[in-house]
């Protein structure tokens, strides 16, 4: 290697003979002088003539004729280092070898890096050998580097992957319920799959009238998902059946599908529903019971109540939906007060007001308690003290007035018989009574409704009288400082228990009131809704109408009952088996010309029901929100 110093060509490696000028400058001659001056050529030929009179073995020892200097802007030759492999980047078998090689200087020594770790030195003919049947298994990342006078220059890494191990299905796809219709069936596997061991057919797809569904087989993230695409949307609902995985797939390394596969693997099935995911299910917690719509800058964004395990602790939690994921609003409780745990978390929202309410248990009364709270944007601000209630409660009488100021009913036990209820009002300092408490039979829970000037609560009551039982059907509305009858009782049937009461209101126009009796043992169950002007003009309501009707062994629970900005009202309900896990979802729209068709929601538990600014349906199910696809 020649290394060049101004004025200076130092031979390496070559011992006591290598050749050295010396600069003319330290002989007190100028170069310009020495070179160009032409009283000094005789000195140039001096050492030849004298080499040539002694005769050749006297100048062995001689030193060598100057080596011209580089051109200006002439760079010495640099050390390039090149690595080559000979096999397979991805090996279960055979060897993998990496090769060094060096142009333009001899290295003082050589290095193999090995995953970024420790150097270890590599020798000549500077090969590595990797036996991949018995190298241990991963990823191996190799780097030469070679160092001469001091410096080193490293070679461009590269990778080998020693694999002996068979690929698996780990998971399916879609491995959630209301999956949008554009989400195929797929298969997730532990490491990428070789595409030329793919068939044009891996699977058998199998559509809801049992035949054969055509599709594309496809290979995506990196080949460790396959996913088999319809070659036609089909229109839900329906029930997709993905059979028999090809079992001569492998790994890029050529290892074959492993032969024992998860149970899920052998007979994958999804259902594809009329409404489909608009969110994703929480992480973790216990199911969301209510959300709310919040609409703005062109978008309609969900927000959901739910429970949390903190620290073994349930913690009442709300989130909201944006940018493709559940987006946690600040905590409800202080920490010091977080010794309880919550349930029966609501959440509702008018003209931007958003507010929540839960029940726990008082750390020193061990009475259930119901509390409130609204959200300013940055915090939570609890509104006043918390309300004793009933320990079967249920699902929270919540209702926001115009200005989004809550209103709530709150139902304490006084005896074995009989139920104290009362209706409270957040005036923005403080809570009031409306009226006087009014008491009732302990049956299902008060609904409630709110509009401008009115408060409405609806109850069904018991009683007894000639040795018959009679059940009725009551409304009250709490207008300019009392409470007064809105109509007269509806009856209810006597042999069926009245499980749900919901209130709605078409504001300043009409009131519609929904109930389900669901029959003792293999009687018939029904949905009925009833509605009634809000002027003087009617006393009392519609005759009721049966929304939804069965016999045998089904029973509706979960009903929710919405008006529409045309003044059309929604019905949405669960309609469950009483002796086998299965559960069904519906809704029906009224028309100036009747009840349309029901409608289906998802083979999932309804749990909360709203219209959006457009009049377009929403569905909490599933613990997911969902909507039309």
């Amino acid at each position: 290697m020649l290394i060049h110093r101004a004025g200076i060509v130092a031979r390496r490696g070559l011992g006591p003979s290598c050749s050295r000028r010396v600069p003319p400058q330290r002989l007190g001659v100028s170069s310009q002088r020495s070179f160009m001056n032409p009283r000094h050529l005789h000195a140039r030929w001096a050492l030849p003539l004298l080499c040539a009179t002694l005769g050749l073995p006297a100048c062995d020892n001689s030193p060598s004729p100057p080596t011209p200097p580089p051109h200006p802007g002439e760079q010495p030759p640099a050390l390039r280092v090149t690595v080559q492999t000979q096999g397979p980047a991805y090996c279960r078998e055979g060897a993998w070898t990496l090769s060094v090689s060096f142009e333009g200087a001899t290295p003082e020594r050589v290095q193999l890096i090995t995953n970024d770790e420790v150097p270890t030195r590599l020798e000549a003919p500077y090969q590595h050998v990797v036996d991949c049947a018995a190298h241990a298994e991963g990823r191996f990342a190799f780097k030469a580097r070679a160092w001469v006078d001091g410096k080193h220059v490293d070679a461009e890494a590269v990778a080998v992957t020693v694999d002996r191990t068979p690929p698996t299905v780990v998971s399916v796809k879609p491995g959630h319920s209301h999956p949008s219709v554009s989400s195929p069936m797929g298969f997730v596997f532990s490491e990428p799959i070789l595409p030329e061991s793919l068939q044009s057919e891996p699977a058998r797809l199998i559509g809801p009238t049992n035949l054969p569904v055509p599709y594309q087989a496809v290979l995506r993230e990196n080949g460790t998902v396959l996913e088999l695409v319809p070659e036609s949307l089909l229109q839900p609902p329906f029930t997709l059946y993905a059979l028999e995985l090809q079992t001569s797939l492998t790994d890029l390394a050529g290892n074959l599908l492993e032969t024992v596969l998860p149970d899920f693997a052998h007979m994958h099935f999804a259902d594809y529903w009329p409404f489909g995911r608009v969110t994703a299910p929480l992480a973790s917690g216990e199911g969301p019971r209510s959300f709310v719509l919040e609409s703005g800058d062109n978008r309609t964004e969900p927000i959901i109540g739910y429970t949390q395990d903190e620290q073994g602790i349930r913690e009442p939690m709300v989130a909201r939906w944006r940018d493709g994921a559940w987006q946690r609003l600040p905590p409800i409780r202080e920490a010091n007060t977080r010794t309880e745990h919550a349930s029966e978390i609501l959440v509702a929202q008018k003209t931007g007001v958003l507010v929540t309410a839960w029940t726990e248990k008082s750390a020193t009364t061990r009475t259930i308690q119901l509390h409130v709270a609204s959200y300013n944007g940055r915090a939570w601000q609890h509104l006043g003290a918390p309300h004793d209630t009933r320990s079967d409660l249920g699902k929270i009488p919540l209702a926001l007035d115009e200005e989004g100021k809550p209103v709530i009913v709150v139902e304490r036990n006084v005896s074995a018989s009989e139920t104290e209820v009362r209706v409270l009002r957040w005036t923005g300092s403080e809570w009031i009574s409306l009226g006087t408490p009014f008491n009732r039979s302990p049956m299902p829970q008060v609904a409630i409704a709110v509009d401008a000037t009115r408060v409405f609560v609806g109850w069904e009551e018991w009683t007894f009288a000639a040795g018959l039982f009679a059940k009725h059907i009551h409304v009250a509305a709490f207008e300019n400082g009392r409470w007064t009858p809105v109509g007269t009782a509806i009856p209810s049937r006597a042999n069926a228990f009245v499980d749900h009461i919901t209130l709605a209101i078409q504001p300043d126009r009409h009131i519609f009131i929904s109930w389900t009796e669901n029959g003792f043992s293999h009687t018939s169950s029904n949905i009925k809704v009833s509605s009634m002007t809000l002027d003087s003009s009617q006393s009392n309501w519609d005759s009721p109408e049966s929304v939804a009707a069965q016999i045998g062994e089904s029973r509706y629970s979960e009903l929710h009952l919405v008006v529409d900005n045309d003044g059309e009202p929604w019905l949405a309900w669960t309609e469950r088996h009483m002796y086998i896990s299965e559960v069904e979802s519906y809704f029906r729209r009224r028309r100036a010309t009747g009840w349309e068709l029901k409608q289906f929601i998802a083979r999932e538990w309804l749990q909360d029901f709203l219209l959006d600014t457009a009049g377009g349906p929403w569905a909490l199910s599933g613990g997911a929100v969902v909507r039309p696809q």
